[in-house]
């Protein structure tokens, strides 16, 4: 074969290629239990560290433990509990740069159904997507990768894992990736408990692409389940993203994990180490090695 023709091959090719569509990606981030009730009193310069990589991405996940309330609601719960928010805070969120915001948790009833219904009402206002629990999914289309959002509570009243198959399997059968939110595990706890890895199991099994988990307040190791269709990544716990614990120091150092989604599933991830400061209700970097402490718990480079 001559050069001329080599380079000639090597042309078509390159054109080829240049005709190929862009492979579709969407970048998520997520963030684990936030609260701003209680003992947080939010500012916009709580999560000013992490604004820019909540902006950046295409969507942006948290847990809100803060049932949004504007008075008149259901007593609060019995057993003692009160992490609700007046409704007012909730203009931080879509400030900061958050998108969508799971209710799916044990503090949800904090000012009972009605205060459910408040903090619906009170993210929609506000462009926001709230994620209840249960098998109803939320679809969203980005760049043009179908996702699908199933958020549930495994704390308040056990997961049915048959329940949550089937609703996995369904929404696969729309061609959407799915990602799971789970509040479960134990508080406090460094590693996922037998129930926690056996669930992760079964959702990877049923075609979850992604499952993240909140609730323990401290990170967890994150884990790769190997499954017929390729792997799914299990971050059993991202700990808290704001919270008012300030005794032990593994529920002030946390992390944003940065994750691409395509079709296949999970292409990379990217962790942003932080530490929250309780009594200036705010995020701050974290040092060296603090950063690489944060790294160690969450088994993620």
């Amino acid at each position: 074969m001559t050069k001329l023709r080599v380079w000639f091959l090597l042309l078509i090719i390159i054109l080829l290629s240049a005709c190929l569509p862009a492979r579709q990606s969407v970048r998520l981030a997520l963030l684990g239990d936030l609260m701003i009730g209680r003992g947080m009193h939010p500012s916009a310069a709580s999560l000013a560290y992490l604004s820019p990589q909540l902006k950046a991405a295409d969507l942006s996940l948290a847990n809100l433990e803060s049932p949004l309330t504007n008075g008149g609601m259901d007593t609060p719960s019995e057993d003692g509990y009160d992490l609700c928010a007046p409704a007012s805070r909730a203009v931080f969120l879509p400030a900061w740069g958050m998108d969508m915001l799971s209710l799916a948790n044990n503090h949800r009833f904090d000012r009972g159904p009605s205060g459910v219904a408040a903090s619906e009402q009170a993210l929609n206002a506000l462009g926001l997507t709230p994620l209840v629990s249960g098998p109803a999914p939320i679809y969203r289309t980005i760049n043009g990768l179908k996702l699908a959002f199933l958020a549930f509570d495994d704390i308040l009243t056990p997961i049915d894992p048959a329940v949550v198959v089937q609703a996995i399997q369904s929404v696969r059968v729309s061609g959407a990736v799915v990602v799971v939110l789970v509040h479960w595990g134990m508080e406090y706890q460094s590693g996922a408990s037998a129930r926690q890895e056996a669930l992760a199991r079964q959702f990877a099994d049923a075609g979850a692409a992604l499952i993240v988990g909140t609730h323990p307040h401290v990170l967890q190791p994150a884990a790769w389940i190997p499954t017929a269709r390729g792997k799914t990544l299990v971050l059993y716990s991202l700990g808290n993203a704001l919270f008012d614990q300030p005794g032990l120091p593994d529920t002030r150092q946390s992390a944003l994990v940065l994750v691409t989604l395509t079709a296949s599933g999970v292409q990379s991830t990217k962790v942003v180490p932080f530490e929250i400061d309780p009594a200036g209700s705010r995020v701050l970097p974290a040092d060296a090695q603090a950063a690489a402490h944060i790294r160690q718990d969450l088994g993620l480079p």
